[in-house]
């Protein structure tokens, strides 16, 4: 018997076609395909844009200057916490912000540039590298450089961490409210990056980059009275969303 036959018998009075009840099964399950299918794009797109919700330690709403303020507070919960005041903000879409000093934001981005700057100034240093990486990073970035350091001195290679640009949009930074981490928001422009041969230094393993976010967490360590990169919490295609490292 054909395949239509199974799906679809004819009336042999009225010479109609009627769907047979193993046609129904097939078409239900097809329906039920169909429907999995949108429903697998609608979780992919908003997956994407669920990506930038803000969590405990990350907010992306920009906080202006109309914002409105609330009662001043300070960090001063445990000994941890740096000595300046902080305020939380309503931005315009209704979400707590936290509104810290411009020095302490000066200072925040200062000692950002300074690791990555550190790090590039030394990049065919390894043995410096490592008595000083706890010098810029900590916690989970912290292990993760000594193992990339670990990787580099086997295979004779450096990497550089600041050789980007910029776009327009510039960067900046939001901070969690225990007052002692902050997240660099930066948009940086399409470009390439390479790994040095560790020896003559010439460039090798040319990688095109677009447009991207990048999320840099840092962790404020009262001891060294020094901001530090903790972990890299996104990086993100700016233009498809794409995310290439996403750390929750």
């Amino acid at each position: 018997m054909h395949l239509i036959e199974l799906l679809f018998q004819k009336n042999q009075l009225s010479g109609r076609k009627h769907v047979t009840p193993l046609g129904w099964v097939l078409f239900g399950i097809g329906v039920l395909f169909v429907g999995a299918l949108i429903f697998g794009w609608y979780r992919q797109i908003t997956g994407n844009v669920n990506m930038l919700e803000p969590n405990s330690s990350i907010a992306l709403a920009e906080v202006v200057e109309t914002a409105e303020p609330a009662t001043p507070q300070n960090p001063h919960a445990n000994n941890e916490a740096p000595n300046w005041t902080f305020r939380i903000v309503k931005t315009p879409l209704g979400v707590d912000a936290v509104e810290a000093p411009p020095e302490v934001t000066k200072a925040v981005l200062s000692d950002f540039d300074a690791a990555l700057d550190g790090w590039d100034a030394h990049k065919f240093d390894l043995d410096y590298l490592k008595a000083h990486a706890s010098d810029f990073f900590s916690g989970r970035q912290l292990t993760r450089m000594q193992g990339m350091l670990d990787w580099m001195q086997q295979e004779k290679h450096a990497v550089a961490l600041h050789e980007y640009e910029l776009l327009p949009l510039g960067r900046s930074v939001q901070y969690a409210p225990n007052g002692t981490q902050a997240v660099v928001i930066e948009y940086i422009a399409a470009g390439k990056t390479y790994e040095y041969d560790l020896k003559t230094r010439a460039q090798l393993d040319e990688q095109e980059i677009p447009d991207r976010i990048v999320m840099t967490e840092m962790s404020y360590d009262s001891s060294a009275s020094r901001w530090k990169i903790s972990r890299i919490a996104l990086s993100m295609d700016l233009q498809t969303k794409k995310v290439f490292w996403q750390d929750r």
